[in-house]
Parts: structure tokens; C-alpha cells; sequence
């Protein structure tokens, strides 16, 4: 985790105070004069220069020099040497709840997503075309009550605009900052995975999945290194061979996050977020869409219960619990997939100067999902 999330884990815990110096930030020596700051180890020089290369000063405007270069502001410099996070005031004062059965969501209980009431006249005659039609043409905007003020400040119109508009876990963490870190998850499974026979994989492996967790905001499973190594090559071997793992591979908001990490072209991360925005989507045409011919490849999507917010939504439909259910993450993967194809054939024609990913898709439609 980025050093700004280790800081706001440590203030949360009231383990540090809210306006800090580097001094409060090394109360925790290790070996190797390290600095454990939440869950993670630092030199006492990236401390000092991180702090100073992500802040602004407000008094006489001076930026930091990653903020100089297009990096998000991350610290207020309150005064000399000392700081405070650059995020709302209700997110420190937020408890860290994790549950399995649903991801952390700090923003839930303070902004809603508003609705446009824009009719999509066409008949759908495919599922996953239907899905880009709404998310091309449908406005997207968030109102935060406490603030009184909308994020982004016009309504998202596009695919590309939706994409920009990304924020996790506040406004200050944008899609081009989350999507560092989640590279950094794929290159580090990379690794484990190319060398899965070395004795020390499976405690990597799950040092890797904790890391996941703590990002994604979900508890981690009560599991040994070793029979998670054991489930996950299996799982992924199944998966790769076009198969569908049965449920004695247990399937839920932590889980999958990891498996898109470690198939990132493939697994969509079917949370609660992602599972609003499919089945909402749908449901506004539901029986046009599921009378037609490829319907049948995703009829066990289904909700998953969320934590916050519009989850679970109401529908006018019936709908599966797509909770912990393999059926209803691998509809949500081919269904995504399509959505790609769809995109990526004229990336120009919905904002892109070149074809998008999944993960860039999941960002969009997690923040519908709201």
C-alpha cells in the first residue's frame, strides 16, 4: 500500500495524530534502521521526501516536486515539517470495518450517485452492446451532501469521461494513481507465479493477497500460506482451461480481487460495485435483453449485497444472489469481455486514443455502481 494509506491507517487507529512531523511517523524502529508505518517498512529518507514531494503548502502555494510532475497532491504542509492528509475530514475519523461479505466503502455514507433520467430508445439486440450504449450516452455524476458539491463538477458524458471521473477510496487517489498500484499487484503475482515451485511462494502469495485486500477495503480469508497456494494455482488452472470451479473454491469480494490480479485480461472483479452496475443496467430492459439469443451466456449474473450507498439496488426484476456463486463471476467475466470487444474495435468513436483494459472497464463501471 501507498505510503498516504499506511499514514491514514495509522491516524484512524489514533496511532498517529491528525496534523503529524516525520517523528511521529517513527515510533515503530525495525531491523535495518527501517520505520514500520501501518502495515508496511520505510527508510527514514522516503519518509522525509514523500511527505515533501506530495504536499502543497496553501500559505504560499509551493508544490512538491512529484506534484510539480502531474503526481496527485497527497499532504497539506500545515507548517514547517508539519502536515496533515489531503482528504475530507470524515474519512479519518472512519473506522477501518472490513467484512468478507462486502468491500469497505468510506464515501458511501456521505455522497449518492444522481440520477439522469435519459431514455435509451433503441432496441437492444445484444446484451453487451446494450451495456457500452448506456455507459456511452447515460451522464454520470456524484453529489456529496456534507460538502454540498457534485464530483466531476459537469456530468461525465462518455466512456472516457467516466474512466476520468475514478476516485478509491477518496477524491484525492484518481484511476492514474490506482492503476500504478494495481500494476504493481499484477507484476508482483507475475513473479510468484514464475516461480511457484520455490519453497517461499506460498507465504509471497499471501503477503501479496493481504496487500489486496487492505486496497480493495475487504477482510482478509482466515487461510495458511499453504492451502492458499494450493487453491489458487488450482482455481487458475481450471479457469485457464475454460472451465468453471466448483464451490469448493470459495469465490467472494476478497477472492476476487486476487484472481483478476493474477488473470487481469480475463477476471473482472465481481463486487458489489460491479454487480449494481450490470444488473441495474439491465434491468432497465430486462426482458428485451434476456429473450435474446446471448442472454444465455450470462444468465447467472446476479447481485452481490454491499456495504453503503444504492447497494442493492432496487430492481424491478428477479434476481440471483450472485454472491459467492462461480456461476455468476464467470457471466460477469464473459460478459465484460464483450463489453471490451465492443469498445476496443473503435476505441476513437468512445473517447480512447487506444484500446482500453478490463481493469479500466471495471474502474467505470465501479463507480456506477455506487
Amino acid at each position: 500500500m501507498p505510503l498516504y494509506s499506511e499514514i491514514l491507517k495509522e491516524i484512524q487507529d489514533k496511532n498517529v495524530p491528525e496534523e503529524f512531523k516525520v517523528g511521529d511517523l517513527i515510533k515503530k524502529p525495525t531491523s535495518n534502521n527501517l520505520f514500520k508505518v501501518g502495515d508496511q517498512v520505510y527508510a527514514l529518507s522516503t519518509l522525509r521526501t514523500m511527505l515533501a514531494n506530495l504536499a502543497i503548502d496553501k500559505k504560499d502555494n509551493s508544490f512538491g516536486h512529484h506534484v510539480q510532475h502531474a503526481e496527485d497532491v497527497k499532504y497539506i504542509r500545515v507548517s514547517r515539517g508539519l502536515y496533515r492528509l489531503n482528504c475530507n475530514p470524515e474519512q479519518l475519523h472512519a473506522s477501518v470495518v472490513s467484512d468478507e461479505n462486502a468491500e469497505q466503502t468510506i464515501q458511501d455514507n456521505s455522497s449518492e450517485l444522481i440520477q439522469f433520467d435519459i431514455k435509451l430508445t433503441t432496441a437492444p439486440n445484444n446484451v453487451a452492446a446494450y451495456v457500452v450504449d448506456y455507459l456511452q450516452r447515460v451522464p454520470f455524476q456524484y453529489f456529496f451532501k456534507k460538502q454540498n458539491k457534485t464530483h466531476p463538477k459537469k456530468p461525465a458524458q462518455g466512456l472516457n469521461e467516466r474512466l476520468n471521473a475514478y476516485f478509491w477510496p477518496d477524491l484525492s487517489v484518481s484511476w492514474h494513481s490506482t492503476q500504478q498500484e494495481i500494476q504493481s499487484y499484477v507484476t508482483q503475482f507475475r513473479s510468484i507465479e514464475c516461480n511457484k515451485d520455490q519453497p517461499d511462494t506460498a507465504e509471497k502469495l499471501l503477503a501479496l493477497f493481504s496487500e489486496i485486500c487492505r486496497w480493495g477495503g475487504v477482510k482478509l480469508p482466515s487461510i495458511s500460506a499453504a492451502d492458499l497456494k494450493l487453491q489458487v494455482f488450482s482455481v487458475l488452472d481450471i479457469l485457464d482451461d475454460g472451465g468453471v470451479p466448483d464451490n469448493n473454491f470459495t469465490i467472494n469480494s476478497a477472492y476476487t480481487k486476487l484472481y483478476a490480479i493474477a488473470r487481469p485480461d480475463s477476471f473482472i472483479i465481481f463486487d458489489s460495485r460491479v454487480a449494481a452496475a450490470l444488473t441495474s443496467i439491465i434491468d432497465s430492459k430486462y426482458h428485451d435483453l434476456v429473450s435474446l439469443p446471448d442472454w444465455s451466456k450470462y444468465k447467472n449474473l446476479g447481485f452481490v449485497n454491499g456495504r453503503g450507498g444504492s447497494r442493492p439496488r432496487l430492481l424491478l426484476n428477479k434476481w440471483k444472489n450472485g454472491y459467492q456463486k462461480w456461476s455468476a463471476q464467470i457471466s460477469a467475466n464473459m460478459l465484460c469481455q464483450d463489453i471490451i470487444s465492443i469498445i476496443n474495435t473503435t476505441p476513437l468513436h468512445y473517447g480512447f486514443a487506444q484500446a482500453i483494459t478490463l481493469r479500466e472497464l471495471e474502474a467505470i463501471l465501479f463507480m456506477e455502481g455506487y
